[in-house]
């Protein structure tokens, strides 16, 4: 495994402001520091692993022209910075779905052909395109394959598998993982400047090395206060689907609020409480330590079919988080899957 110390010098500066993944970080920081950038890269990895922040290091490789790449003080690095460079153009998903719309793909293609306003390159970063349908797909694969010298493309995803073999064919596929959670929380307590060395240790763990979701939950509370505020909602939660009244479970389900966060963890809890309840339901309660009250009750009055069903759903549910679902429907689609108890 690569160390920062074995990376080239332009990897090294990326190494200082994107953490982990030392393997894909010293192959970018090669092509960048040598002049030869594919004209294509496919960004994949779960939310929160950097995706859009490592898109933003290769627009900038590809229009840097300090001394030294990535030194930052060229104008093109200090425009990219502050997002107002006119020749990074960000393609983004709308509608229900938040996918790129056909007619977004078929703007995108008029911007191709014309040259750079400034830099030699003109970078298009296609946000989010899991949810990129295939129409839209198939009208981008036309620029796509014969794209003009002067045009970078960038597509983020949380898996390539989700495009066309066409697209993935022809693009460089970067996959990013979670770093380690020493890695992870000097990077978010020393470079970030975002909190003290436990907190951002117990963020990383809780987050399975994840930065960006490790963030979030260090935006406003600690991880630990997280999860317990979750558990928390999770039991008031249960205990209203045991007194079987409906407005008492909506309400309950609304206090996730819109933290997206805060709802991923509360689906979690509430899949781990109801296996305990699946475990009662399956006459195997004496398997389970301290089982709480309403637990027993869920288990004697639900068939385990139903405790089964209701699970996969909030799992379903949960995946919605990852593709923008609106955090008030997210509440109202949980409290509805809940009332489902026969």
């Amino acid at each position: 495994m690569l160390s920062t110390a074995d990376l080239c010098p332009t990897a090294q500066r990326i190494a200082s402001e994107f953490c982990g993944n030392h393997e894909v970080v010293g192959s970018v920081g090669s092509m960048i520091e040598s002049g030869r950038i594919p004209h294509a890269f496919i960004i994949e990895g779960a939310d929160g692993l950097g995706k859009s922040t490592f898109a933003g290091v290769i627009a900038r490789g590809a229009m840097c022209s300090c001394r030294q790449p990535l030194l930052g003080e060229c104008e093109h690095c200090r425009k990219i910075r502050a997002n107002i460079h006119p020749d990074l153009i960000y393609v983004l998903g709308s509608g229900k779905i938040n996918a790129i719309s056909i007619e977004s793909v078929r703007g995108m293609r008029r911007d191709a052909m014309i040259a750079p306003n400034e830099a030699e390159k003109r970078v298009f970063v296609l946000e989010d395109c899991d949810n990129m349908l295939p129409a839209a797909q198939n009208a981008f694969l036309k620029i796509f394959e014969e794209a003009p010298s002067h045009v970078i493309f960038i597509m983020t995803c949380r898996s390539a598998m989700n495009l066309l073999t066409t697209i993935r064919s022809r693009g460089r596929i970067i996959t990013l993982n979670p770093v380690e959670i020493s890695e992870g929380a000097e990077f978010i307590a020393n470079v970030l400047h975002k909190s003290d060395a436990h907190s951002a240790s117990e963020a990383c763990t809780r987050s399975g090395g994840n930065i960006g979701e490790a963030l979030r939950l260090l935006g406003s509370e600690t991880a630990s206060e997280a999860a317990d505020k979750a558990d928390s909602i999770a039991q008031d939660i249960v205990k209203a689907m045991c007194s079987g009244s409906r407005l008492g479970l909506a309400v309950k389900c609304a206090a996730v609020g819109r933290d997206r966060a805060l709802g991923g963890m509360v689906c979690s809890m509430l899949c781990e409480k109801l296996r305990r309840a699946l475990m009662v339901s399956v006459g195997a309660q004496d398997t389970l330590q301290s089982p709480e009250q309403e637990i027993i009750r869920l288990g004697i009055e639900m068939p385990a079919e139903s405790i089964i069903e209701i699970i996969q759903q909030i799992n379903e549910l949960s995946d919605m988080l990852k593709i923008n679902i609106s955090m008030p429907l997210f509440n109202t689609k949980l409290a509805i899957i809940l009332q489902r108890r026969k």
